[in-house]
């Protein structure tokens, strides 16, 4: 079991590393954006969070389900565009499964040929539909995986493809340097080229790897948790991505990122919890002078889908 996991772990290394060392441009540049504000606020830090759920962050963080969740997000960005996701995660026993929709979408734009002369209005959107699957490895490890199937359509032109995502968790025991540690590896968007007018463009692929940390000597009515990550990807946006999450009584979560491979350094945001609902806000700077984006979501959690042998008795 140790080898298969060192293995693992030093395969998504490759993949990651070597996966977009070579490309000048990518396409279906909506798959590297971050849909969950939970994440976003933490500067898009969190690969190793024992208790995210998202696959979009991590395929094996849909072992950290508490049962079954559904998420649902929306993303407003600058000239009109907006981008929605759906998620449902559930996890039992050692199995973890996933599901997930996002699509990223524009009001008409306006039209031009090459003499500057107007010729109407057009439309472009973006899907991807994802599966993942994961399982705890013993040990404090666990591994997932994602497969996706994209489309874009650009006007009359619309390409086909696909896309695959490996990550890998590690959770300390409770106590661990007075809290609780984890580790997170993934790589992301590895898989197909695709066509647009006979010319052959790269995924948005990337590599993610961090550590995170929740501290177990706060009064229990409280609660601190830290994630470091460092991530490269094939669009260039390479450095440290950091955040900090303050828990008060398991209601209200108050958070601060920082993000040293965009333009724009400092994200923020609030979440509350309210029985099996939660909200979560993020605020997050584009740089450029385009403006901020405002994410939203809205989270339901229930009992698993497939319950265990031991969890149905």
């Amino acid at each position: 079991m140790k080898k298969t996991t060192i293995g693992t772990l030093v395969g998504l290394l490759v993949l990651g590393l070597l996966g977009h060392a070579w490309a000048s441009s990518a396409c279906m540049r909506f798959l590297d954006i971050t849909t969950y504000p939970r994440i976003a606020a933490l500067g898009q830090a969190g690969v190793g969070l024992g208790d995210s759920p998202w696959a979009a962050i991590n395929p094996a963080h849909v072992l950290n389900t508490k049962g079954s969740l559904i998420s649902f997000s929306h993303t407003s960005w600058f000239s009109d565009i907006s981008l929605e996701a759906l998620s449902l995660s559930t996890a039992s026993g050692k199995h973890g499964f996933g599901l997930g929709v996002v699509g990223l979408h524009t009001e008409p734009l306006e039209k031009y040929d090459e003499f500057d002369t107007y010729e109407g209005s057009f439309r472009f959107f973006d899907v991807a539909v994802s599966a993942s699957y994961a399982r705890r490895l013993g040990g404090g490890f666990g591994i997932g995986g994602t497969g996706k199937v994209v489309y874009e359509k650009i006007d009359w032109d619309g390409a086909t493809g696909f896309a695959a995502d490996l990550g890998l968790i590690y959770e300390s025991p409770e106590g661990f340097l007075g809290g609780k540690v984890g580790l997170g590896i993934v790589a992301r968007n590895l898989g197909t080229k695709i066509g647009y007018h006979g010319e052959k463009f790269d995924l948005p692929s990337g590599f993610q790897a961090g550590m995170a940390y929740r501290a177990g000597w706060l009064p229990p009515y409280a609660s601190l948790s830290v994630a470091v990550d460092y991530q490269s990807t094939r669009l260039g946006e390479n450095g440290l991505l950091a955040g900090l999450e303050v828990d008060l009584a398991r209601v209200v979560a108050l958070r601060l990122g920082f993000r040293d491979a965009y333009e724009s350094e400092v994200t923020f945001g609030v979440g509350i919890r309210l029985a099996t609902v939660s909200f979560d806000y993020a605020y997050m700077e584009l740089g450029n002078d385009l403006g901020g984006t405002h994410r939203f979501a809205i989270n339901f959690a229930t009992g698993p889908i497939f319950p265990s042998p031991e969890e149905s008795r």
